[in-house]
């Protein structure tokens, strides 16, 4: 819901604009002596500047000067006679005079380019300020309270067992297909199982558009069956014999990690993403209808890590919101119908949701129960789930679907099988 770094050789740097080096240079004079009244007068001194930058940018403006007396030109005489010290004095007044003017002009020109260099660096550290002020942080609202009260009920058994031998692990889904036979995302084995209609294995399918890497979600619409690989970030369309058609979407931004899959009548499929923070509608092609998303938050518009999204026959969305513990009616343009108190879960593990036919809503529990919403609405039943025979095994109820003889279809994460149920 990724920054270049930029080096730069400081050794090749140049540095600062703006600091003036000047030098004095010396007038050479003849290589011999100078006939006496021939000797020309002295020259003022004459300065030569040059730029030099510094690396950390705009530096100080500096002048350096040699001395100011005024040198005696080699080979020059110096005579005693009024005449030549005094054309000497002459000349080192006017050089004095020359160089201390040169002075001045040099600072008149260091100052307007200090209130130059200054005016600069001063809008560069206002607007800078300015532009980069990070924005303050917005606080993530409290989850809207709706605790988890529940009615216990009597424990429900499980009336059959699928496919304690096909060696499913983690399966996170499973759906029946329109031949009886029933697709599983066996999630930690890494592929989609298909089993017969008494939970025997018949094909392991790994591969898609390439490997499955992590098949998390399924859906069909009973021509089609979807299979979402959440570390791929891909939906990849299967036809109800489990043969390969084509990837309808490869998007890691909006699809990497995604935990739930639906579909409903017309054929759009919805993806609940916690990672995205979203909940995304896609076309039966593949593309993005809509994205209901929000800043993480509890108010009755936002999301915190939806996990699960179930269509009813309405249309209507039941969306598992995993960091609120809630479960959100919408309806398809995103507006909050109600919302459900829900059981706690991660959105590896997430709680599931199935609409019922009579309007009642069902959602799993890990901890090992399933609970049932009345269509009336009121307080949930919580009812705890058995294994025949075993009433003491240890029960992970995830995914879950609805058979075609009303049954439901539980996949068991912790027991590595599927549970057929039927609630009272």
């Amino acid at each position: 819901m990724q920054d270049n770094d930029h080096t730069i050789d400081s050794d090749r740097a140049p540095s600062a604009i703006g600091e003036i080096e000047t030098t004095d240079r010396q007038a050479d004079g003849a290589d011999g002596p100078a006939a006496p009244g021939d000797e020309p007068p002295p020259q003022p001194p004459q300065p030569r500047a040059r730029f030099r930058d510094r690396p950390q940018g705009w530096g100080r403006l500096t002048q350096s000067h040699s001395d100011d007396t005024v040198a005696r030109p080699v080979g020059t005489a110096l005579r005693e006679d009024g005449r030549t010290v005094g054309r000497a004095r002459v000349g080192a007044t006017r050089a004095t005079t020359s160089a201390a003017r040169g002075q001045r002009q040099r600072g008149i020109f260091a100052g307007v380019l200090a209130v130059i260099v200054l005016l600069f660096a001063l809008s560069r550290f206002v607007g800078g300020a300015t532009s980069s002020a990070p924005a303050a942080p917005t606080a993530v609202p409290l989850p809207t309270p709706v605790p988890f009260a529940v009615v216990n009920g009597a424990p429900i058994t499980a009336t059959a067992v699928l496919g304690v031998d096909a060696g499913l692990k983690g399966p996170r889904e499973a759906v029946e297909l329109p031949n009886g036979r029933i697709a599983v995302a066996d999630t930690d084995n890494g592929r989609l199982a298909i089993l017969d209609k008494k939970g025997g294995l018949i094909a392991s399918i790994t591969k898609a558009a390439t490997a499955f890497q992590q098949p998390f979600a399924l859906a069909t619409n009973g021509r089609d069956l979807y299979v979402l690989d959440a570390t791929r970030g891909a939906i990849e369309r299967f036809d109800t014999g489990g043969h390969f058609v084509r990837e309808i979407a490869h998007d890691s931004a909006l699809l990497q990690d995604a935990r739930g899959l639906s579909i409903n009548r017309s054929g759009l499929l919805y993806v609940a993403n916690p990672r995205a923070n979203a909940v995304i509608t896609f076309s039966p092609d593949g593309k993005v209808i809509k994205q209901l998303t929000s800043p993480l938050g509890a108010g009755p518009t936002a999301y915190n890590q939806p996990s699960d999204v179930a269509v009813a026959r309405d249309d209507s969305l039941y969306i598992y919101d995993d960091g609120n513990t809630r479960i959100k009616k919408e309806k398809p343009s995103g507006d909050l119908v109600t919302q459900l108190q829900a059981p706690p879960s991660d959105t590896l593990h997430s709680v599931h949701v199935l609409p019922l036919p009579d309007g009642r809503v069902v959602a799993s529990d890990p901890a090992g129960a399933l609970v049932v919403y009345p269509a009336t609405g009121g307080t949930p039943t919580r009812l705890p789930l058995h294994m025949p025979g075993q009433p003491l095994s240890p029960v992970s109820p995830l995914g879950l679907s609805r058979l075609s003889d009303g049954a439901i279809l539980v996949s068991d994460d912790t027991g590595n099988r599927l549970l057929v149920v039927r609630l009272p």
